[in-house]
């Protein structure tokens, strides 16, 4: 028995879908803002039970917020807490540490 989505949580995925892709027509795929709602996007799919679409996309927006913005992003730095999350929601401890650290480094630089 799998137990069932949240009813809240999968009323917000449509929308944000859809200024998701708004954003992304709007600013660009690598602006804080696109890459801001694609990481709630994503934490909202994981949590409603579509971490098969919610992973990838969180995947991608850390990658991008790492190779477009500074290590101290905040919009990275809430990217790299929901990845922590959900690795040790999978059980993987060794690697959410390693998030962990990774976070804790770039939340202790300096503003550019």
């Amino acid at each position: 028995m799998t137990a069932p989505a949240i009813p809240y949580a999968s009323a917000q995925i449509p929308a944000m879908m859809a200024t998701l892709a708004s954003y992304e027509g709007a600013f660009g795929p690598y602006h804080p803002l696109t890459l801001s709602v694609a990481t709630a996007l994503a934490v909202e799919l994981c949590e409603s039970g579509r971490a098969e679409e919610g992973r990838p996309l969180l995947q991608r927006a850390l990658l991008d917020l790492t190779r477009h913005h500074a290590p101290n992003h905040p919009v990275r730095l809430r990217a790299l807490q929901a990845w922590s999350a959900l690795l040790h929601q999978d059980g993987d401890s060794h690697a959410a540490l390693v998030i962990q650290r990774e976070l804790a480094e770039s939340s202790a630089q300096p503003n550019s």
